[in-house]
């Protein structure tokens, strides 16, 4: 999942609270921070969780420097309020939208036998992954599914890069682990 930047005379005017501007920003931004959230406190919560986001980002958008690409300071306050929602709920773990939900390439193609073990394996995945520690599954979620470079990943989650790698094994290694008890 791409993410455009939004040009400058845009940005200024969302500094400025320029409604259409603020508009633009919330229609470029809607779909990776609701996909974000929902990875990371689950479907349940993620609209909720998404404006609170979008609340915070309105809000600090004055002080944005842009010492920084704008996608990665925004998904950055994303990430800290995701986190945050957790560390407050320290409850059960939410399910997560299933990983088939959230799958672009429609299934229909294959053949059936084959579609219903993709189906399973994804619904297995999808399990797995909800049950990783919240730092490896937001690692997991910012490279695997966001598409986000190591660096990015590393600055989102203020973390070296080494330790971004480590994480991103630690969770691979577990997800393979729980992969093979489910099977």
């Amino acid at each position: 999942m791409s993410i455009h930047e939004l040009d400058p005379v845009t940005l200024y005017g969302c500094q400025q609270g320029d409604t259409k501007a603020l508009g633009v920003l919330y229609d470029c931004y809607r779909q990776p921070l609701y996909y974000l959230a929902r990875r990371m406190v689950g479907a349940q919560e993620a609209e909720d969780v998404c404006h609170e986001i979008f609340i915070a980002v309105f809000r600090s958008l004055p002080k944005f420097r842009g010492k920084s690409k704008l996608s990665t300071w925004i998904l950055s306050i994303g990430t800290h309020l995701c986190l945050m929602h957790l560390r407050q709920r320290r409850g059960p773990a939410a399910q997560t939208e299933p990983l088939e939900s959230a799958d672009d390439a429609p299934l229909d193609t294959l053949s059936p036998a084959y579609e219903v073990e993709a189906r399973d394996f994804m619904r297995r995945l999808s399990a797995a992954i909800d049950t990783l520690p919240d730092t490896q599954r937001l690692a997991i979620t910012l490279r695997g599914f966001q598409e986000m470079s190591y660096e990015q990943v590393a600055g989102m989650m203020q973390l070296s890069i080494e330790q971004v790698r480590a994480t991103l094994f630690r969770a691979r290694r577990n997800l393979i682990k729980r992969l093979k008890e489910g099977s």
